[in-house]
């Protein structure tokens, strides 16, 4: 590892600041790939003492931070709700994230610890993999939460209530955070019209 090989990496992966998210929302309700994985950082350390997870936190802030890098070179992230809804494939999702953490892997000296970080999150097999995952998909609800989503679509509305839901049964130990925010993501979703059901509201 040299300070120029650095210098380039992080130049490469600045590219992840111009790469949006909720790409059928309307643009003012989109964030970065990056600025989520910052949320998604400072969020990790603070529900992980809050919580008293048995978790290396260290381990799960370098799984946060590289978890998108695949996403640095597109210009929109693959919206989950025109996955879920069919009109993206997770396939080609998958495939073509693989091959851009393959060329960060032999690109440089340090590229296999990166990609065994995002292959760990991938896999979502070991504890902090599997609780970065579900805070992934809770710091969603945050964002949604403070800036709204999808319009009036009721199946997108519906899609971002069970969103976090299967992360949070893998790692259940999230289950009170998931609780609060559902609290705060009801009345954004009631208010793009959504009848709220009795069952939207697991884990309570």
């Amino acid at each position: 590892m040299t300070l120029k090989e650095l210098v380039d990496f992080f130049t490469e992966t600045n590219k992840l600041k111009y790469t949006m998210r909720y790409s059928s929302c309307p643009k003012k309700i989109q964030d970065s790939s990056a600025e989520h994985s910052w949320h998604l950082t400072v969020m990790i350390p603070l529900i992980a003492e809050e919580l008293g997870l048995k978790i290396n936190v260290l381990h799960a802030v370098e799984i946060a931070l590289v978890h998108d890098l695949a996403e640095k070179t597109l210009k929109e992230d693959f919206d989950s709700f025109l996955v879920a809804s069919g009109k993206l494939s997770e396939t080609d999702k998958d495939k073509g994230e693989l091959e851009e953490m393959n060329k960060l892997r032999k690109k440089y000296s340090f590229g296999e610890k990166i990609y065994s970080l995002w292959r760990e999150y991938e896999d979502n097999k070991t504890p902090e993999a599997k609780f970065v995952k579900a805070m992934d998909k809770l710091e969603a609800h945050a964002h949604i939460i403070e800036k709204g989503t999808y319009g009036n679509n009721e199946a997108g509305a519906i899609h971002q209530v069970y969103y976090a839901d299967k992360a949070v049964k893998d790692y259940p130990e999230l289950k009170p955070l998931l609780s609060e925010m559902k609290k705060k993501l009801r009345p954004v979703l009631e208010k793009q019209g959504l009848k709220w059901k009795k069952e939207y509201d697991w884990p309570q």
